[in-house]
């Protein structure tokens, strides 16, 4: 190590001889890598450093394909939860990630355990196999890049040996020499050609669909959502460009046993410290503009829009309730409602909840009790996920599941997966979706599908 470790009550840090833009640059050629990116797009507060949480060889993985695999992973993370509680010490709120475990739900764990769509219920008209439920990975430390000062910082619970530092430096130098090499011999001009699953046409098809529950008193909202694909294999390249382009608060990047995820999301599904939970519900949208005053007023739209503004307290309420199954009775509580956040494609209006859990809900059940996120299903929940099912042209995947992490030290932080795609060696998907109420338009909806995904398809080409 370039430098002594340091140790605190909490945990040991060595400061590394490597560049934090460089590791982020070459993360992809690590064995396992997962990577969550702090982002300041969005903030409200003059712009904070941005950071990125890097881990990789994971020494444990936990994946689920069918419900005896589902009930085995969630008892593993149970165990490893209460096992962590009693061994580590809580780490201030502000920590985040140092070891634990890291990884997805997808979508289709929310639609078996809400809906009661089970997992072999697949009508997938694609040739790859359906993603699995969920994918963890345990990581017994974890690097800190700080883009401000350029630096890497391994941090561990316990004190590293030498034969584990010399291992540590000794992949990170090979991933940096990998890619050097890649860089020298790889044509980066290479665009990918994406296709949107339905046309204009379709979409409105679908979306008559929708408006006909919603008369009919079915539902109020429906978040209806389409896929765009490629053929290309986009397993290998690097998530730098797509993480610095948009600059999201809670990116991410996850390299699993049969995919590999990008994430440039700007939602916040829930975080957990110390059994109190929060959570940032998206719900409302409208693009930048291409010149200052056009951006000032498109976001001055949004936020004067009555009808965004229902569609959000509509959500904010469903999180409520899902949030409520799991809090002391009492203790939730809106704190913000109807902010815009301006991030690097679109304005967006947030809204946040928080609550204080029950003794007895443990991180991971309480992430369950409210998964999947209500913003990207609709209202009223479950009879919004049927209709879902039934007219959205496949499965979702990850999509509109989430990533995060349950940390040792006593902290779960997931995502909502937006703005995400998800590649594997046969090709890449990527959804786009809004949510439908009774005063929506088939062809302002279609055109805001293109405005949130267009420059994440460019971008990672």
């Amino acid at each position: 190590m370039s430098s002594l470790p340091s140790t605190t009550a909490l945990y040991t840090t060595y400061l590394l001889p490597f560049s934090a833009r460089e590791l982020l640059h070459c993360c992809q050629q690590l064995p396992g890598s997962a990577l969550i990116y702090s982002g300041t797009s969005g903030q409200q507060q003059a712009a904070r450093p941005c950071w990125a949480v890097l881990a990789y060889a994971p020494t444990r993985v936990l994946s689920a394909s069918n419900d005896h695999q589902w009930r085995q992973l969630k008892q593993a993370l149970e165990a490893d939860q209460i096992k962590a509680a009693s061994a580590n010490p809580a780490t201030p709120d502000n920590e985040g990630f140092i070891s634990g475990w890291m990884g997805y739900f997808s979508y289709a764990a929310g639609c078996w355990t809400v809906a009661g769509i089970h997992p072999s219920d697949n009508r997938s008209t694609q040739s790859q196999p359906p993603h699995p439920l969920a994918e963890f990975h345990y990581y017994p430390h974890s690097l800190l890049l700080d883009f401000a000062e350029d630096t890497v910082t391994l941090r561990s619970p316990r004190p590293c040996t030498k034969t584990e530092c010399s291992t540590i430096l000794e992949q990170l130098n090979q991933a940096r020499a990998r890619c050097i090499t890649n860089s020298n011999t790889t044509d980066t001009t290479d665009t990918y050609q994406w296709q949107p699953q339905w046309d204009a046409s379709e979409y409105q098809q679908a979306f008559n669909q929708v408006q006909n529950y919603i008369v009919s008193g079915d539902v109020y909202q429906v978040n209806l959502t389409m896929p765009f694909r490629c053929h290309e294999d986009l397993t290998a390249i690097s998530p730098a460009k797509l993480l610095e382009h948009f600059d999201a608060p809670f990116s991410c990047y996850f390299r699993g046993q049969s995919l590999t995820l990008f994430s440039v999301s700007p939602e916040r599904f829930v975080k957990i410290h110390q059994q109190h939970m929060v959570t940032s519900p998206i719900k409302g949208t409208s693009p930048r503009g291409k010149t200052a005053s056009e951006d000032l007023a498109n976001r001055q739209w949004l936020a004067d829009s009555k009808k965004n503004q229902a569609e959000n307290l509509m959500i904010v309420d469903l999180l409520r309730n899902d949030l409520g199954r799991s809090a002391v009775t009492g203790s939730v509580q809106v704190e913000k409602l109807f902010d815009i956040e301006s991030h690097a494609n679109v304005h967006h209006m947030v809204s946040t909840i928080r609550a204080e859990i029950k003794p007895e809900i443990s991180p991971l059940e309480a992430v369950l009790n409210a998964f999947p996120g209500g913003s990207i299903t609709g209202a009223p929940k479950k009879r919004a996920m049927e209709i879902i099912r039934e007219l959205e042209p496949d499965s979702r995947g990850l999509y509109c599941g989430s990533f995060g992490y349950f940390s040792d030290q006593g902290v779960a932080d997931f995502n909502i997966l937006i703005r995400s795609v998800v590649a594997t060696p046969s090709g890449a998907e990527c959804w786009a979706g809004g949510g439908v109420v009774k005063d929506s338009t088939a062809a302002g909806e279609y055109d805001e599908l293109f405005s949130k995904v267009q420059q994440l398809l460019d971008t990672i080409s």
